[in-house]
């Protein structure tokens, strides 16, 4: 209902205009994002959620998408230790990015860059998708805790049954032993965040960042 639709007096009408009016112009006006300290500088706020009340998340823009960090958990400090080498750990995520074919990595003209040679990526929920799919995101099983029970993980396939490569004077696979990478494994749901000016894949639904007190990707 607007205020035109109400029936006061006239006077009252009015009254009740000037006092909204003077309401709404002791509202703080939001500083423009432009002005903000860049540490705190986000691109804006969307409504996202399924609760009653909403959760707010911030939204940042990534402009070099050329390097994913694909997280292992909703978890943005652990760190894993390197199965065979005692005192290395990994980090919280692996990276992936899809390189361009043909690079000439001797005569890089921008050797000061990590990510040169690679492309940007269009869709970094897709390739990180596909290291879940292939198993890359469970190392040493650290993310069982997020595969459901009865979620039916494919079978690994030796590679002296499915050796495509060399072989050896006898015949057989140069690796002897070993699994191929297959597909079928478990994939979580995925969401996009931002972390040092980085797109973060990261495990979980549309308020994980938030949660985790990062801004979410703006599209």
């Amino acid at each position: 209902m607007n205020l035109s639709d109400v029936l006061y007096p006239a006077d009252t009408k009015q009254a009740v205009r000037n006092l909204l009016i003077q309401e709404a112009r002791k509202q703080p006006k939001r500083v423009p994002w432009w002005r903000k300290p860049a540490a705190l500088t986000f691109a804006g706020l969307a409504l996202a959620g399924s609760t009653a009340a909403g959760v707010y998340v911030a939204l940042a823009p990534v402009e070099d998408k050329r390097d994913i960090r694909c997280y292992f958990h909703a978890d943005l400090t652990t760190t894993y230790p390197v199965a065979g080498s005692p005192g290395d750990f990994m980090p919280p995520y692996i990276t992936t990015g899809i390189f361009i074919t043909g690079f000439d990595a001797r005569n890089n003209p921008s050797p000061d860059d990590p990510n040169a040679g690679m492309m940007q990526v269009q869709d970094p929920i897709a390739s990180c998708a596909a290291l879940w799919d292939t198993n890359a995101m469970n190392p040493d099983g650290i993310t069982d805790d997020l595969i459901p029970e009865d979620f039916p993980s494919p079978a690994e396939v030796p590679v002296s049954e499915t050796w495509t490569g060399d072989l050896d004077a006898e015949g057989n696979p140069m690796i002897p032993s070993g699994t191929r990478v297959t597909s079928g494994h478990y994939v979580p749901e995925l969401t996009e965040c931002v972390v040092d000016n980085s797109v973060a894949v990261i495990p979980g639904n549309a308020e994980v960042c938030a949660k985790l007190g990062i801004p979410a990707l703006e599209k």
